[in-house]
């Protein structure tokens, strides 16, 4: 006889993503269905929810299933005001704090913005990386006008790699940094172009490492990843536009097109790597979009970062 499930699966591609059915994320799941939908996250990596019923509480509250809740004190301590006053929830839309749509006028948020349109991975330039990333779509734009979510199956690219090329990156650690991300997607800003991220902190952790959920093995290579620790600047750097092109591959891309004002994505950011898309919308159409992150509860959560020092970036 089958087993009696909680929730209905469609996958979105042929190697990771999928759309669930059958939750109602009104009120607390029960631990079956959450159990489910844990389960369902750690094994396709990208989850997507439709027509949910979450609000800012409710969003919080699923979010503490999964573990312990990141905070965006970090970046309001560096200075950046925020529209919402709750630090756990991340405000990722292109709205100001003043709750209008944020122009290229707004330099910090606009070069903010351009960061994220880069492959990346939630918390990986903190020593304590970010596991699960919940992100709600409140407000959407006019069909059209772009704001996808992009994603990379970092699994399936560590599977294709030659086995050369998996020996040779195992045991290499990459610097990743914030101030990186922003650098690269800003050359000419004068927030950034004259940084060195040498000058900066930066959270190490394995290029190759172990997905516990699932047993296979992910690559962490992304737009924060700098160098690589005890390489020549120039060197490492090479491997990571190898090893990171070859992540960008089409065949390993999922796009999730936002449908419905409370749509919900769900993903784990040790088993894939995402990014927010630019479009017309910019500018122009508001596009509220609030995330909840949940620090990573696995054995590899701190990297190689020593987590006596623990320390968060922020900015402005």
């Amino acid at each position: 006889m089958p087993i009696a499930t909680a929730i209905d699966i469609k996958p979105l591609h042929p190697t990771f993503g999928c759309e669930v059915s059958g939750l109602d994320l009104s009120k607390p799941l029960p631990d079956d269905a959450f159990d489910e939908l844990r389960d369902a996250v750690y094994k396709y990596g990208v989850v997507v929810i439709r027509k949910t019923a979450l609000d800012d509480q409710r969003a919080l509250a699923l979010g503490r299933r999964f573990g312990e809740l990141d905070s965006s004190k970090p970046h309001r301590l560096a200075g950046r005001k925020f529209r919402l006053n709750i630090d756990e929830i991340f405000d990722v839309g292109n709205l100001d704090d003043k709750d209008q749509v944020f122009t290229t006028a707004d330099p910090e948020r606009t070069a903010g913005a351009n960061g994220n349109a880069l492959f990346h991975c939630d918390g990986a330039y903190n020593p304590r990386r970010i596991g699960v990333s919940i992100l709600r779509g409140v407000e959407l734009p006019p069909k059209g006008t772009g704001g996808e979510t992009e994603f990379l199956d970092s699994r399936a690219a560590y599977d294709d790699l030659l086995e050369a090329t998996k020996a040779k990156i195992h045991g290499l650690v990459g610097g990743n940094s914030l101030f990186h991300n922003r650098k690269t997607a800003n050359p000419d800003s004068p927030l950034f172009k004259n940084i060195d991220p040498m000058t900066k902190p930066q959270a190490k952790h394995k290029l190759a490492q172990l997905h516990e959920p699932s047993g296979r093995m992910n690559l962490y290579c992304m737009s924060y990843t700098h160098h690589i620790d005890g390489q020549p600047l120039e060197e490492g750097q090479e491997l990571i536009r190898e090893i990171f092109n070859h992540c960008q591959q089409d065949r390993y891309k999922l796009t999730v097109h936002w449908e419905n004002n409370n749509d919900v994505v769900i993903w784990d950011n040790t088993a894939t790597i995402h990014r927010a898309t630019h479009g017309a919308y910019e500018g122009k159409y508001r596009r509220d979009m609030r995330r909840v992150s949940v620090f990573d509860t696995g054995s590899q959560a701190y990297g190689e970062n020593d987590p006596s020092t623990f320390w968060q970036q922020g900015l402005p």
